[in-house]
Formats: structure tokens, sequence, C-alpha cells
């Protein structure tokens, strides 16, 4: 076995079918035909069920995960002998949780591709909670952007910014204090709900209102998308809590904001398995590491302010 059996196997189970895998890998379909049959001889098991349909035997399922640990090893081997400030090419597979994917991996992606112009970002979106684990134990991913705690022991975390979260009326909201606002006024108001239930955000406003022996604000739209909340609540749907620069925005649109009289910050985790990462990966997280360092320096600034 050898890299090219990995790759072919990996491009007809992404692509679904043998000719789409040999278009996308620029190649002769009896070539990609033959290294998957090469591959079963190897292994002794069919890995796909031929029919009107190519699909995945036990086998092959089996095998999706340590055939991509297998090519990013290969990467790993390649990179001992070069320099990763020097990455011309490459590939880094990057999950993350929808509520992350604008802030603060938007500014991270942009900064690394600055810098690594020559290397692709895939983004895949990264379940809440626990089951966001699972991409990087199925090595569908090498890195996790979440803000739920990782469940085992074999990963490493690094924590991007902190961000303080802002209380979001509509326009025009009466009787609102100059200054903070308290938990008790959130809830009065009618809420518009963007956080995933895994979330670890909405567990801790969970368990700050029980801590308050509050009730939770009565909520009248429940969105996954991150892009409706700001329209719906400027629309007059209801009030919510944003991190300080989507609040900004808000604001800029003519949203009523105010700072909260209680400590609520956003954070969250990029987390990889431990052991060895491919170059563009390994890249990544240092740029993460310099980029965390510094936006917390300007979110303390931030809070200073306020």
């Amino acid at each position: 076995m050898d890299r090219r059996h990995f790759q072919y196997f990996l491009a007809v189970v992404e692509a679904g079918s043998i000719s789409a895998a040999a278009r996308k890998l620029r190649i002769s379909q009896p070539a990609v035909s033959q290294s998957v049959k090469e591959l079963e001889r190897e292994l002794g098991s069919p890995l796909f069920q031929r029919g009107h349909r190519l699909s995945l035997t036990h086998a092959g399922r089996a095998l999706v995960g340590p055939a991509r640990r297998t090519l990013r090893s290969f990467d790993v081997a390649r990179a001992a002998v070069q320099d990763v400030d020097h990455l011309a090419t490459g590939r880094v597979d990057l999950a993350v949780v929808a509520a992350y994917a604008v802030d603060p991996v938007l500014s991270l992606v942009r900064r690394f591709r600055t810098r690594y112009p020559g290397v692709r970002i895939a983004i895949h979106e990264g379940p809440a909670g626990e089951d966001g684990f699972g991409v990087l134990r199925r090595a569908e991913a090498e890195l996790l952007v979440t803000d739920h705690p990782a469940p085992y022991a074999k990963h490493e975390a690094l924590p991007l910014a902190l961000q303080p979260m802002q209380a979001v009326f509509p326009p025009g909201t009466e009787d609102l204090p100059d200054g903070p606002v308290t938990l008790n006024t959130v809830v009065t108001h009618d809420y518009v709900q963007g956080l995933p239930e895994q979330s670890a955000m909405r567990v801790w406003f969970a368990a700050a209102l029980a801590a308050e022996q509050l009730p939770p604000p009565p909520v009248v739209v429940e969105t996954a998308h991150r892009d409706a909340i700001i329209p719906l609540v400027l629309a007059g749907a209801g009030a919510t809590l944003l991190p300080a620069p989507a609040a900004r925005t808000a604001q800029r649109l003519g949203a009523e904001v105010r700072p909260l009289a209680f400590p609520f910050t956003r954070s969250c985790f990029l987390y990889h398995r431990r052991g060895p990462l491919s170059p563009a990966a390994l890249a990544l997280v240092s740029l993460a590491a310099d980029t965390a360092a510094a936006d917390v320096r300007v979110t303390h600034e931030d809070m200073d302010r306020a």
C-alpha cells in the first residue's frame, strides 16, 4: 500500500463514484478502479458494494478515518524537512461550530491566507456540544473550533479570544437604563434565541438565571442562522445577547445596545488531537495562538472602556 491507494480510495468516498473521482483527480477511470482493487486485495476485504450505486462496506467505513490520518502523516513527514514558514501548498481541514464561523474564525482565516496564500482551507460545519469532537476522532478535520469542553483527554486546546456579550434590543425600545442592564431587565423582553441548545454559553445563561431565581426570557424566535439574528431584532421580534463586535454592528443599524451588569463573556477553543499535525494545521495553530494573544489585549481594552 502506498499514498496513492489511500488518496484514490478517499477520492471515491468523497466523490461518490469512481468516474467522479477520476474527474476530480484528472486521471483515467481505469487507473482509479485498479488502485481500489489493489487496496482491496492488500486488505483482503471489499471496500465498496458495487451495484446501481457505489456504497461503502463495513470494512470501507472503518478505513476512512485511518486513511485520512495516513495521508496527513505523509504531510507531517514531508514537513520534517521543510520550514513551516515557507508553506507553498497544502490543505487544512477546520471544523467550526456555526456560532463561531464569522467571529473569530473569519479574521483568523483572513490572516492565514495572507501569510500562506498557496494553502487551501476547507471549513466544515461542526456539531455543537460533545458531538463536535467526532470530526476529530473520525479524522474528518484536524482542527475544531467550539465552546464545548473536550470530553476526551487526547485533545489539545488553544483558547481563542474572549468577547464580552451585550444586550441588543429593537430600535425604539422604551424604559431602558442608560447604563448596564441586569438579568431581570433581559428576561422581561421577548427574546430571539440564537445559541445552540448544547452551547456552553446557553448552559451558562440558564445557570445564571437559576442562581438569580429568574424565569427564562420568553423565546419568540429560535434560529440557528446567525445572519438572521440582527435583522430579526431590528424588525422588532425581540431582544438578544450578542458578542460586542456584532452588537456594535446592530447599534450602527439602529438597535438599542447596552452593556451587561453581570459578567458574561463568549469564549471558544481551537482543538486538535494530540500528536503530529500536518504542516498547514501546525501553521494555523501557531497563527491562532499569536492572534488570540493580540485579541485578548484588545478585548481587555474594550472592557476597560465599557
